[in-house]
């Protein structure tokens, strides 16, 4: 019987891990750089699209960016690693698997996530996530009338689909060969790994946004998803109102009329709200006598927030349950004997904002949806067809009455006159390079409404009953130019995002020589909505009993009619969110006369004063207006005091 053969040298350390490392992944690693590219052309869009910010990203932020990316490249790479090993052996299952994959995933993926982020983002300085996709789904005829604006716009998210297409299919036929005997271990652990991670809140709707922009779209949708199926999406900041029973309220002998003008959008610096400081072409003409308020302020940069102060005296500060119980203008209104009613040309279908005026003590409410010719959601019907249902309302009837006119026409894309467009050069096209030229567009906007609202106040001033009526005008919030780096509203509240224009309009009897006087006193100081709000009370006979209502200790807000002298500057909250408008990303501040701080959950509070800095083009420590930032923490207990 001869020797048994010699034993195999046993394989060196060396040797072991080269042999794990190509079981893991493949004959070739290099090749599973394939697998990922998606993922580093993201990374690179972002890195073109926002290289003037990424650098100042704190360790914080970049730790998140890393880890997102890693999402990124687990979900394309698990996925795209399982197919390069299928199809090759898998046969017509593995096909049509993977066309399903293509046409369901990827094609639409790479539209979206790649090349319409960059043309998003253009216009609005910001990735399309979570919440952007949220109000997308609900306002899906908006998206529609986007997706038409911008048709002509949409070439790089084609030219995306084409690239990542290409990627995909290249990826899957390069590394398939390599990976055919290697373990799919690496591929089932990334892409578990990943659909774990995108199930969780990790990337900020706004703010620094510390992902690239296909993360951020995959985890919008996927938040969407997660929403839908465990029901625990964010609260409705609008349901129907239960609102508390006012208390009793003793009718007043004299009870002029009131209407509240809300516009739409519109900042300080386009329409004049005091004549002498500034001119208005056509307001002028009709309402030289006007009271204007230069440092009228908005205490939200979003619609349905602004109107809540408007309405209830409310700050953005209030709770849910507060501001679907504290009671309306109208409800006042109508407690006192008035005739009440809303015209808008807004669409209340936006947000359910129908939902919260259903309930309200409003006689009389027409929007968008009775006025017709509502071409775009955003535009809603034209404002001057809410004008003239509200004068043939008035007209109907010789008792008092309380009427909000909400305009709408200056939203985006901005309603205008093509014989009226004396702002030039202008351009609807927020794509263009040089932004004057569609603040040039705006501004001509801004210029029809004026026009549409002085034939208004004429027709309006020439009635009977005008001696005994008082009209106060105001706008929701302003807009943002990329002052700050972006467009339209909702983004911050800075100056040209809270400043907007005010003023008082009465006839003879309307308001006594004393409550006169008294508005002029505010002409060149800080006025809120709030103080609207409680002007309107006054002259609505139930000043005496407003500590009694509803929520009554969490009301801000001065009569301008009361008082020989103008007091202290009061200090007041702003922000972006409140309780019928939820932001998950918002921005809080805390105002007293020039002075302001400004924070939002990942960034601590900033002092501004824009008497000093009128542009805010340079933030102040926090202890530099330490009363602000002290009652600032207290209002807004989320808001870091020191960077993370």
């Amino acid at each position: 019987m001869g020797d048994p053969p010699p034993a195999a040298p046993k394989p060196s350390l060396q040797e072991r891990v080269r042999r794990a490392y190509h079981a893991a992944l493949g004959e070739r690693p290099v090749l599973v750089w394939w697998l990922v590219s998606p993922t580093l052309l993201g990374v690179a869009l972002d890195a073109w699209l926002r290289h003037g910010t990424l650098r100042y990203f704190p360790p914080r932020q970049w730790l998140n960016y890393f880890g997102s990316s890693l999402v990124s490249a687990g979900f394309w790479g698990g996925a795209l690693w399982m197919f390069a090993v299928w199809l090759p052996t898998g046969g017509r299952r593995a096909q049509a698997a993977f066309a399903a994959y293509f046409a369901l995933f990827v094609l639409p993926f790479s539209f979206f996530a790649y090349g319409g982020q960059a043309v998003y983002f253009r216009v609005f300085d910001s990735y399309v996530a979570r919440d952007t996709i949220r109000l997308g789904i609900e306002l899906r005829g908006t998206v529609g009338a986007w997706m038409g604006e911008w048709a002509t716009k949409l070439w790089p998210a084609a030219l995306s689909m084409v690239a990542v297409s290409a990627l995909v299919i290249l990826a899957v036929r390069r590394a398939g060969p390599s990976l055919a005997r290697a373990v799919p271990l690496v591929p089932m652990v990334s892409f578990l790994g990943s659909s774990v991670a995108l199930w969780q809140d990790f990337v900020e709707t706004k703010g620094m946004q510390a992902a690239p922009p296909d993360s951020c779209f995959l985890h919008g949708v996927v938040g969407m998803v997660h929403e839908r199926l465990v029901g625990k999406g964010p609260p409705k900041g609008l349901s129907i109102r239960r609102p508390a029973p006012l208390p009793k309220l003793v009718r007043p002998a004299h009870r002029p009329s009131v209407v509240l003008v809300i516009t739409e959008s519109v900042r300080r610096d386009v329409l004049c709200s005091r004549p002498g400081a500034c001119e208005a072409r056509f307001l002028d003409e009709v309402a030289r006598e006007r009271v204007g308020f230069t440092k009228m302020t908005t205490q939200a940069s979003g619609t349905f927030s602004a109107s809540m102060i408007l309405w209830t005296g409310l700050g953005p500060d209030a709770d849910f349950k507060a501001v679907h119980e504290a009671p309306f203008l109208w409800e006042v209104a109508k407690a006192q004997g008035y005739r009440t009613g809303y015209f808008g040309s807004q669409n209340l279908r936006y947000r359910d904002l129908g939902v919260y005026l259903r309930v309200g003590g409003i006689d009389t409410l027409v929007s968008a949806s009775e006025l017709g010719d509502t071409k775009d959601p955003h535009l809603g019907a034209p404002d001057e067809r809410a004008m003239e249902r509200l004068l043939a309302w008035i007209g109907a009837s010789t008792e008092p009455y309380f009427a909000v006119l909400h305009l709408s026409n200056t939203h985006w894309p901005y309603r205008v006159d093509k014989a009226l467009q004396p702002f030039e050069p202008h351009d609807e096209d927020p794509m263009k390079g040089d932004v004057r030229l569609l603040f040039n567009h705006y501004r001509n906007s801004v210029l029809l409404q004026e026009r549409s609202l002085s034939a208004f106040l004429k027709e309006l001033k020439s009635r009977p009953s005008w001696d005994d009526t008082a009209l106060f005008f105001v706008s929701d919030h302003g807009e943002q130019f990329r002052e700050h780096g972006r467009l339209y509203h909702l983004n911050n509240l800075f100056e040209e995002e809270v400043r907007v224009p005010g003023f008082v309009l009465f006839g003879k009897d309307a308001i006594d020589e004393a409550g006169a006087a008294q508005l002029r006193r505010y002409e060149e100081r800080r006025v809120y909505g709030d103080d609207f709000n409680a002007t309107i009370v006054d002259l609505l006979g139930a000043w005496d009993a407003r500590l009694d209502f509803a929520h009554a200790q969490q009301l801000g807000g001065r009569s301008l009619l009361r008082g020989t002298r103008v007091r202290g500057e009061p200090l007041v909250t702003a922000s972006t969110t409140s309780g019928v408008w939820v932001d998950n990303d918002p921005v809080y501040g805390v105002f007293w006369g020039d002075w302001k701080v400004i924070g939002d959950d990942a960034t601590p509070w900033a002092c501004f004063n824009t008497a000093r800095d009128p542009f805010e083009r340079s933030a102040l420590p926090a202890s530099d207006c330490p009363s602000l930032a002290k009652e600032a923490a207290r209002r807004f207990p989320n808001v870091p005091t020191t960077k993370k």
